[in-house]
């Protein structure tokens, strides 16, 4: 049934009014599932088609302005909160206040480290952060890069696969989400419209109705975090345009998972270490071991690469330092080879 067939049948105006009447009930919610049980009218009746009528006349309410969405919620508007809620919905948010906000979720919120650890030489790797193409900060030498719903190639996996080759960087590229889309952006204007006018409402209804909805926008800010976790429980990982398979669903633990697939391929020669966790200390014990040890006679690999590196620079007449070996063996393969 489409949005005109509603309102001439009267479906929408029903949604409407049994929206006015739950209003003021404290303790009910006004969830999709709770109207379709207060619209159904017997046994009989085709439940999935009802709930799907209901959904469409309360999107229309919704565009229409009579009605207000908070995550699952939906909520009658009086003609003053209409009033208000229309100039919210035209209220102008820069693209950047919206990515600011993800950034924090993402991030902030569910990363909340500077640097990620290898599991298994336990050392420690920051990272720059990227949304959708995007340098935020200080560029590392990893790099971990969500792209969001806002991106508008968040659906075309070859060009997502064609951007991540050749980057060390781990692509997590979250499911397309209009709604989360739209609950963001409504979030940040509510934001803006509060603080613009909270400071110069004159009458006390409008001051209530703002303050509402400063309470109403950190629930939705909430479920927007919710939100966003679980989109990376559901998200796609990618290194070097190969999608990695990357198990569980709490964001934290496959975004780790992720980063140390990330590791592995950046920085192959670290299989030489076997597992073996070395501190700045050893150099001195293992330097004073090579006085008397005959060297070649049984180094680790490793230890091979090491010293071919040193014996390719004294052929060359080039002095080995510290920050030399740092260089040659720290940076990634395609710096290393």
């Amino acid at each position: 049934m489409n949005a005109e067939n509603q309102l001439e049948s009267g479906l929408a105006k029903r949604v409407l009014k049994a929206l006015f009447l739950v209003k003021y009930i404290k303790g009910f919610n006004a969830t999709l599932r709770n109207l379709r049980v207060l619209l159904q009218d017997n046994f009989d009746q085709d439940l999935p088609t009802l709930k799907k009528d209901i959904e469409e006349a309360l999107n229309l309410l919704e565009q229409q302005t009579y009605i207000q969405r908070n995550g699952e919620n939906y909520e009658y508007l009086t003609d003053e909160e209409k009033d208000i809620e229309a100039e919210i919905k035209t209220t102008g948010v820069d693209s950047g206040d919206a990515a600011e906000s993800l950034e924090d979720i993402l991030f902030t919120d569910v990363i909340r480290d500077r640097k990620i650890r290898y599991d298994v030489t336990n050392q420690d790797y920051l990272f720059s952060k990227k949304l959708d193409d995007r340098l935020i900060g200080r560029e590392q030498e990893l790099s971990i890069h969500f792209v969001t719903p806002f991106s508008e190639n968040v659906d075309n996996q070859k060009i997502l696969q064609a951007n991540s080759l050749g980057r060390s960087e781990l692509m997590i590229v979250l499911p397309a989400d209009a709604r989360f889309v739209q609950d963001l952006l409504l979030y940040k204007k509510t934001d803006k419209y509060i603080r613009i006018n909270r400071t110069t409402a004159k009458q006390e209804t409008v001051l209530a109705i703002l303050n509402n909805k400063g309470f109403q926008n950190a629930e939705r800010f909430k479920q927007i975090q919710s939100r966003a976790k679980d989109l990376i429980g559901r998200a796609k990982f990618f290194v070097s345009g190969e999608e990695v398979e990357v198990s569980g669903e709490d964001p934290k633990t496959r975004i780790v998972k992720g980063f140390n697939e990330l590791v592995v391929r950046t920085y192959p020669n670290l299989r030489m270490l076997r597992g073996v966790t070395y501190s700045e200390s050893d150099i001195k014990k293992h330097l004073e071991f090579s006085k008397t040890a005959l060297l070649n006679s049984d180094l680790s690999e490793a230890e091979q690469e090491v010293f071919a590196f040193i014996q390719s620079n004294n052929v060359v007449g080039t002095r080995t330092t510290m920050k030399s070996l740092d260089e040659k063996f720290i940076k990634n393969v395609s710096r290393c080879n």
